[in-house]
């Protein structure tokens, strides 16, 4: 019998070596660094890819719904995968227990036989996923109570639980065998009950050296540095958008490039939330790479990477001249969109082009690959 590979099919159980704040106390940000060990899984990346992680419910959410269920954590229940376990592992580790969907509601509409869910489920889509927002399975039960004839009728509703994608921080030629992540744990309090995001609470709160974590590497093609390493790079990453860019750091030095590295950072602090700050330190001193920082609650007027970038806009025209590859990490819905206005600003005042020849710029750059993206 052969066993298969790891990977999506078959994630490796990773033990973990290490979780540590990257942030200080007070912070409004709470962001760790987790490294895990590769060592026999035979998994490889490239600075670039992501890596997914399979989370783990908090045991405590699984048994509050238990509890208002009735059932018995102790039931054996069949896993997605085909396998069987007790009703509380399965919670934990196999079922998504956070999220509410359209078809989890329309069965527990059935199950509750909850007139209110029947008239919500059939009128308008807004107010349906209004409602859905931030609800997790508990409120469910809370809010309308059903019954289930069985732990097994009740995990039959259940969705399998899902992999999270994070960017890798870490280069595999400087740290081999291992894998580093750079996370934000999201936690809110909703219905008067404290919640958290599912896989970064896992990693933050529940995870200690010696625990495993299971994982597989996603591939990130459209995420790559130039195979050139004489060719400058400029990267934009704010938060924990700073990620990849650790990754391509770390590789340009293990590699020996001789490209210029240009880093833009920003979070709220510069007294609590200078991520990697001994690392960045260690490499401006030593001239491998230019730091522009953005503190944008150290001062009255918020100032963010995008203001940076049309500041040092006669710089960054002349790298971008020089061949450079530009490079964004982080929130796609506003800072992503920002940053792309702010680097055609650039192009047309530096460039002394019109709007159309500024965005044929950008679009030069993007069909050759030296603009690229890892938004989310």
């Amino acid at each position: 019998m052969t066993t298969e590979p790891y990977g999506k099919k078959n994630p490796f159980p990773a033990p973990v070596l290490s979780v540590r704040h990257i942030t200080g106390e007070g912070s409004p940000k709470e962001t760790i660094h987790i490294e895990y060990s590769l060592d026999g899984s035979g998994m490889n990346y490239i600075a670039g890819d992501a890596l997914a992680v399979i989370p783990a419910n908090d045991p405590s959410l699984a048994d509050a719904l238990i509890d208002k269920l009735g059932l018995s954590p102790d039931s054996q229940v069949p896993t997605p995968e085909g396998e069987t376990a007790s009703l509380k592992d399965a919670l934990v580790h196999c079922y998504d227990i956070t999220n509410v969907n359209k078809a989890l509601l329309t069965k527990w509409a059935a199950a509750s036989g909850s007139q209110e869910l029947d008239t919500l489920l059939a009128g308008d889509k807004d107010a349906l996923s209004d409602f859905l927002w931030g609800r997790d399975v508990l409120d469910l039960a809370t809010e309308y109570p059903a019954s289930f004839e069985s732990a097994e009728a009740f995990v039959g509703i259940l969705k399998k639980i899902m992999p999270r994608l994070y960017s890798i921080a870490s280069s595999p030629n400087a740290h081999p065998e291992q894998v580093h992540l750079c996370v934000g744990a999201v936690r809110y309090t909703a219905r008067d009950r404290k919640r958290g995001g599912v896989c970064s609470t896992y990693m933050a709160d529940r995870l200690q050296p010696g625990h495993t974590a299971r994982v597989f590497v996603h591939t990130n093609k459209n995420f790559r540095l130039p195979e050139d390493g004489d060719t400058p790079i400029i990267m934009v990453g704010p938060g924990t958008g700073i990620a990849p860019f650790r990754a391509f750091w770390e590789e340009r030095a293990a590699s020996g490039a001789k490209g210029g590295n240009w880093l833009f950072f920003g979070n709220p602090y510069k007294a609590t939330d200078f991520c990697y700050e001994d690392e960045l330190n260690q490499l401006t001193g030593t001239g491998k790479l230019k730091l522009s920082v953005a503190w944008s609650r150290d001062q009255e007027k918020k100032v963010y990477v995008q203001h940076l970038m049309v500041q040092e806009g006669e710089e960054l025209w002349k790298w971008l001249e020089a061949g450079a590859c530009f490079y964004v990490c982080g929130d796609a819905s506003r800072m992503a969109k920002d940053v792309d206005n702010a680097l055609h600003e650039v192009i047309q005042t530096w460039g002394h082009k019109t709007p159309e020849e500024a965005a044929a710029y950008v679009a030069d750059m993007k069909q050759h690959r030296r603009y690229q993206r890892d938004v989310y």
